[in-house]
């Protein structure tokens, strides 16, 4: 409905105020393109709706067949291990840069201790190429102290605790490594041991020379990641798929509201 008002000009003629008719027709206008807008949207939303679910539907189909396939084969169990060939020179040096020893220290000392042996015995009870004592290993989370890999990496972490204990003074920490820091500190010093003495020299004339063990050894190993790994990467398809999902209802949502 039009509402006109009169007014008085200067000259005392009376004329129609058309200014609310021209501000009902633009609010017309208004909503008419608001419409527009709401079906232009709704069309769009839909049209992006159909072909994401399209999408969806088929990257879903294809999941559920890499699951069932997956799901065909045998499955290991949750402690499996796997059995595998490696170079004992290798495993040394992994071990040294992981725990910052010299790999020539590292050496010296699987030489000294067993000869490389990865099933060497004492009858202390020491074992394995680094010669740990059971409760050692243990400590220092060596489950088999036959296994070349976890032994070599126990010994190289026990000698960097011995090294850091002493200021990375190497006469101590083998002393240590020998006799156990409770001789070394009962002492003052390397224990008067003609053992842990000529342990120490030993040692230090291995470290001297280039030292290689020439020996390629079976270790174990967990059962591979790759499979986690495969979920987390489904699971961040999916994330994204979520997020387009999302953002078409709220193209929708927007639409309707304008």
């Amino acid at each position: 409905m039009s509402i006109f008002v009169n007014s008085v000009a200067s000259n005392g003629k009376i004329y129609q105020n058309s200014s609310t008719t021209e501000s009902a027709g633009s609010a017309a206008e208004t909503s008419g393109s608001s419409k527009s807008s709401n079906v232009f949207g709704n069309i769009l939303a839909s049209a992006l709706e159909r072909c994401f679910s399209d999408s969806v539907a088929s990257y879903q189909e294809k999941l559920e067949a890499e699951q069932n396939k997956a799901d065909s084969r045998p499955a290991s169990s949750p402690g499996a291990v796997f059995q595998m060939s490696e170079s004992m020179d290798a495993i040394f040096q992994e071990a040294a840069n992981t725990y910052g020893v010299s790999v020539n220290l590292l050496k010296a000392v699987g030489m000294a201790e067993s000869n490389f042996n990865q099933y060497a015995q004492s009858g202390a009870g020491a074992q394995g190429v680094m010669q740990l004592m059971p409760a050692t290993a243990a400590g220092l989370g060596v489950t088999d102290p036959f296994d070349a890999r976890q032994n070599i990496m126990g010994g190289a972490k026990l000698l960097s605790q011995n090294l850091s204990m002493y200021g990375g003074n190497i006469d101590l920490a083998l002393a240590a490594y020998n006799a156990g820091p409770g001789n070394v500190a009962a002492y003052g010093g390397v224990p008067p041991f003609a053992e842990t003495q000529n342990y120490v020299v030993k040692v230090k004339q291995y470290m001297g020379s280039e030292l290689t063990t020439g020996q390629t050894v079976q270790t174990k190993m967990a059962a591979s990641g790759r499979s986690a790994q495969s979920s987390d990467s489904n699971d961040k398809k999916d994330e994204g798929l979520n997020f387009l999902a999302d953002a078409v209802e709220r193209m929708r949502v927007q639409a309707q509201t304008v």
